[in-house]
C-alpha cells in the first residue's frame, strides 16, 4: 500500500494528496503550516490532566457528546465486542466545555488544523470527478462545519499485558466524518487495512508530520469516489515497557443538515446511528 508523503507547499501538492487518498484513504503532509511545539506542549499538558482527578469533574455528556470519556466508557469499535483501551477528551468550539486545569494552546491548535483541514476539503473539491461533484448538494467546504467539528485529545495508558483477550489500544473502523487530520503521535503504532491484500500495512510516521484519512460521511457524500480506510492502533513490536500514547486528532464534521446520499438523508442522521453503535449515545 504506497500512502504518499507530501510537501503541502509543492506545485504538486494537491494533485498527489488526492491521488493518495483515492488510492489508499490515506495522504501524509510532511510539511504544512501547523506550529509543531503546540503539539508537543498538548501532548504534556494533557497527559497530566487525563490523568488526574480534575478530568473527572468534566465527565461527558450523552446529549452534547463534549468532555472527558474515561476507560470504562471508551467506544467499542463498530463490530467488536471488547472496549478501546484509551480515554479521551472532546472539545467542541466554541460551545464545548474547556477545561480550567490547561492552557489555552489546544484552542489555537484546533483553529490551526481547522483551517487546514479547509484547505484539504478545497484541494478534494477541485480534483472531485466532475460528475461526482455535480452529485453533490454543495462544495464539500462548504459543507464543513465549525461547531460540529471535534477535537479529541487521547491518552492510551501503557499496555500492562493483563487486558482482556482481543483488547488493543483501539480497534479496526473507519472515521465517521468527512476527513480526520491527524498529528502524528506521540509514539507508533496506526495500522491501515488492504483490502486488495488482505494485509494490514503500518502508516508512516514520520517526525512532525500530519496523517489525513477519509471518513464515511465523505465517502457517502461522493458515491464512493473517496474510500474510508480500516485503521487500528496496535501496540507497535519493540515497544518499551510502560510507554503511553498521546494522539490529537481533529474530525472535521459536516453541517447537521447536508445531505449524504439516499440512504442517509442528513449528516446528523449518520453521526446518531455511529453514536448508538459506538455505545456512547
Amino acid at each position: 500500500m504506497n500512502i504518499l508523503s507530501v510537501d503541502f507547499f509543492a506545485d504538486n501538492a494537491a494533485k498527489r494528496f488526492t491521488d493518495s487518498l483515492k488510492k489508499t484513504g490515506f495522504g501524509v503532509l510532511e510539511t504544512h503550516p501547523i506550529n509543531w511545539q503546540l503539539i508537543e506542549d498538548i501532548y504534556t499538558e494533557w497527559r497530566d490532566f487525563l490523568n488526574s482527578n480534575a478530568a473527572k469533574k468534566y465527565h461527558y455528556d450523552k446529549s452534547t457528546q463534549d468532555g472527558y470519556f474515561p476507560l470504562d466508557v471508551s467506544e467499542i469499535a463498530k463490530g467488536e465486542n471488547t472496549r478501546d483501551i484509551k480515554h479521551y477528551y472532546h472539545l467542541y468550539f466554541p460551545w464545548g466545555r474547556y477545561p480550567q486545569e490547561v492552557s489555552d494552546k489546544a484552542k489555537i491548535l484546533f483553529e490551526q488544523l481547522f483551517e487546514l483541514g479547509k484547505t484539504l476539503l478545497q484541494w478534494i473539491d477541485d480534483h472531485m470527478d466532475p460528475a461526482t461533484a455535480k452529485k453533490l448538494a454543495c462544495p464539500l467546504v462548504d459543507a464543513l462545519s465549525f461547531e460540529r467539528t471535534l477535537f479529541r485529545i487521547l491518552n492510551y495508558p501503557a499496555i500492562k499485558g493483563d487486558e482482556p483477550d482481543g483488547a488493543i489500544r483501539a480497534a479496526a473502523h473507519e472515521d465517521i466524518n468527512l476527513i480526520t487530520l491527524l498529528p502524528v503521535a506521540s509514539s507508533p503504532g496506526l495500522e491501515v487495512f488492504s483490502h486488495h491484500e488482505q494485509k494490514w500495512y503500518e502508516v508512516p510516521c514520520k517526525p512532525q508530520s500530519i496523517i489525513i484519512n477519509i471518513g464515511d460521511m465523505l465517502q457517502e457524500m461522493t458515491a464512493y469516489e473517496y474510500i474510508a480506510t480500516k485503521h487500528r492502533v496496535v501496540k507497535p513490536k519493540g515497544e518499551a515497557q510502560g510507554l503511553d500514547r498521546m494522539s490529537i486528532p481533529c474530525f472535521m464534521h459536516a453541517k447537521a443538515d447536508v445531505f449524504l446520499s439516499e440512504k442517509y438523508p442528513t449528516a446528523d442522521a449518520f453521526l446518531q446511528e455511529r453514536l448508538r453503535e459506538l455505545g456512547v449515545a
